[in-house]
């Protein structure tokens, strides 16, 4: 008897936990009572869809309301992390949804939120199938090219490197390249051959920088700041066979600051970035910077991030940039070289009628070399008929 009393009690308490277990994620979102960490996919989250009587608001409340649940439910941030803590400290798992970790804890983004598989890029598993692939992967920045070039603007295609390029002896071994070629040495090849675009691949100047610093984050997708001064001076050179531009900048013109670095992008996509850190080096300038950042920029609806930068009295080019991520890290280098920089982090979105605007004397457009993955074409031309 007193057995079953035993069970009776042990079954109800088990009932209880699970009960509660299931309910806990309703109740979070109620009364907030699970500890919050930090948005580990460094993204906005979807909104509660607003609800309006009408057949196409009706229609398509569903799937926004279900964007809104996944990306908000309770207990969300802290299942993230117990999930990644299990899998990666008992388990021994390498490969998340986003972000694989290799050896010595070098984290490395798998896949982003615009659908681009950086692995798949790194292993060259999809080359392009032809020359009428590429073509088509290139033709809006050769109608840009053209474009441009009847207003006498010159374009300038900047490739920015991923990790998986520059530290690959920090990837598993199981996840080697099934081919020597990637899309971007296709691309470029094609655009050497076949347009007048004057693009760079910017991955050389880095691995060179490599041999002295190192030039990526361990724990975060970009280049820390001696990888983005190296692609700076390849920029600077490139940009002084055009315009009377001074004399690059070196490191000598710096001071090297060291501090500690807690997590990265990619940390926080495990909802563990409190578990990552490690050295960060900041260039500190011996120079006075003379170009400075506008308070209040124009709005852009393409633009994620505005930024402009002004340097009083330059008779120095002005520039257009359209750009994602990486070309944050290069603006404080490249202001320098320009009477006006109007920076747009737009993600492959060229909004023609900024350049109208801005009347510019070169226009950049930035794109990390895994945004190649992306076909037919990631380079979109907007307002081009206005």
């Amino acid at each position: 008897m007193k057995k079953r009393s035993i069970t009776n009690t042990f079954n109800v308490v088990m009932i209880a936990v699970f009960m509660t277990l299931l309910w806990l994620p309703n109740i979070d979102s109620v009364f907030n009572i699970a500890p919050q960490w930090t948005n580990s996919e460094h993204r906005a989250l979807s909104k509660l869809p607003e609800w309006r009587w009408d057949w196409q608001s009706v229609r398509n409340f569903h799937n926004k309301f279900v964007k809104y649940f996944i990306d908000n439910f309770g207990c969300r941030s802290l299942l993230i992390r117990w999930n990644s803590l299990l899998k990666l400290r008992l388990l021994k798992v390498d490969q998340f949804p986003k972000v694989l970790v290799g050896r010595d804890d070098w984290l490395y983004l798998i896949k982003d939120d615009e659908g681009n598989n950086a692995l798949d890029y790194y292993r060259a598993a999809r080359p392009f199938a032809g020359e009428r692939d590429i073509a088509a992967w290139a033709e809006p920045l050769v109608e840009l090219n053209e474009y441009l070039r009847r207003r006498g603007v010159r374009l300038l295609v900047l490739f920015a490197p991923m990790k998986t390029r520059i530290y690959p002896e920090y990837i598993p071994a199981y996840l080697k390249p099934v081919r020597e070629v990637t899309r971007l040495d296709q691309l470029m090849a094609y655009i050497k051959k076949n347009t007048t675009i004057d693009a760079i691949d910017l991955g050389g100047a880095v691995l060179e920088g490599k041999k002295r610093h190192r030039v990526f984050f361990k724990h975060d997708v970009h280049w820390n700041e001696y990888g983005a001064f190296y692609a700076y001076r390849r920029i600077a050179a490139r940009l002084g066979r055009y315009f009377d531009e001074p004399a690059p900048r070196t490191l000598g013109d710096y001071r090297v600051e060291e501090g500690i670095f807690h997590g990265g992008d990619l940390a926080s996509m495990l909802g563990l970035r409190d578990r990552f850190s490690e050295k960060n080096f900041t260039l500190v300038p011996e120079f006075r910077r003379r170009a400075h950042k506008l308070p209040d920029p124009y709005t852009v609806k393409s633009s994620r991030f505005t930024e402009i930068f002004e340097t009083p009295g330059s008779h120095l080019p002005r520039a257009v940039v359209f750009h994602d991520s990486f070309f944050n890290f290069l603006k404080p280098f490249l202001a320098e070289d320009f009477s006006r920089m109007a920076c747009f982090q737009s993600y492959g979105r060229v909004d023609v009628s900024v350049i109208r605007k801005e009347k510019p004397d070169i226009v950049i457009c930035e794109l990390v070399e895994s945004f190649v993955e992306k076909s037919p074409a990631y380079v979109t031309l907007l307002n081009m008929q206005q």
